[in-house]
């Protein structure tokens, strides 16, 4: 009679369990289901780099699918005079800390509305390296390269590639300003430094972009040795008003060529060409002050703007 009853208990306990193993067996093609049509994700906003500015200020541009700032800022006061387009050495950004970032910012009061374009980029530093086989092989010409000049940044058959591709993002950077700028009617004054500054005088030499009513450059140079030799005559060539900045602290390349391109513009009676010598340290600035007061003054009186 025991048996009886434990055998009647153990099919009552196993036909409700029933239910349950069902549901549990249909839990995997809930899951294939949900593997197979994946929930869209919900797109990321676009960070940016300049949470500490004003939104209003930042813009964007889009070059070859890519986008990349713009700070614009209005001019400030009764002055209306134009717009400065303003561009900092290659490798950094649109808000690079120092000078540029300091005359982006300070200009506005005497009238000129600033465009902070993002400067093109430099190559990855090369990384020459020796192959194992090669290691115990006797050398040749391991010291080839002059031993005052900086080594190569890139292999001979990259830079000429990476150049035009320099040359190719600032022609699409300036190409997109005139819309964006069209609310600062007026002159345009472009402003500019070290290898920036060398790129554009290439291109506004070559006429790929159009000509400012001023250009001012400050210590501009090519890490390219020829065609840094060749930057005093390209810049001497140019028809518009061209300030010079040299600091004696500036980069080895642009303080080569230095005097070169002062010689020559007076030899070619440059029109409305000026060097000028300013001290341009990265902590003082009071020496950038002295800089953006020397701009505003040529600025204002060579563009007719005052």
């Amino acid at each position: 009679m025991v048996r009886i009853l434990c055998f009647i208990f153990s099919c009552i306990v196993g036909i409700t369990a029933l239910p349950s193993f069902s549901a549990d067996t249909t839990t995997p093609a809930v899951n294939t289901v949900e593997k197979e049509n994946p929930p869209t994700p919900t797109p990321t906003p676009k960070k940016t780099n300049y949470n500490y500015l004003p939104a209003s200020e930042i813009k964007q541009i889009t070059i070859d699918n890519k986008q990349y700032d713009l700070l614009v800022r209005p001019w400030e006061g009764k002055k209306k005079l134009g717009a400065a387009i303003i561009l900092p050495a290659t490798n950094g950004t649109a808000d690079s800390p120092g000078l540029m970032a300091f005359v982006r910012r300070n200009i506005n009061p005497a009238g000129w509305a600033s465009l902070g374009v993002t400067p093109p980029t430099e190559p990855p530093t090369a990384n020459f390296a020796t192959d194992a086989t090669e290691v115990t092989s006797a050398g040749a010409a391991q010291l080839s390269a002059p031993s005052n000049k900086a080594s190569l940044k890139v292999k001979p058959e990259d830079n000429n590639k990476h150049q035009q591709e320099q040359e190719d993002f600032l022609v699409k950077s300036m190409s997109q300003l005139d819309a964006i700028g069209a609310d600062y009617a007026g002159k345009r004054i472009l402003i500019t430094a070290d290898q920036s500054a060398g790129l554009l005088i290439s291109l506004l030499s070559q006429k790929k972009i159009a000509n400012p009513d001023v250009l001012i450059v400050i210590n501009p140079y090519r890490e390219d040795e020829q065609r840094n030799q060749a930057l005093p005559e390209l810049l001497a060539k140019l028809t518009m008003p061209i300030l010079d900045i040299q600091s004696p602290d500036g980069h080895p390349a642009s303080l080569e060529t230095a005097n070169h391109r002062k010689t020559l513009a007076v030899t070619l009676e440059s029109p409305n060409y000026r060097q000028t010598t300013l001290a341009l340290n990265l902590d003082n600035e009071s020496a950038w002050q002295n800089c953006l007061n020397t701009i505003k003054g040529f600025a204002a009186r060579m563009s007719g703007a005052q």
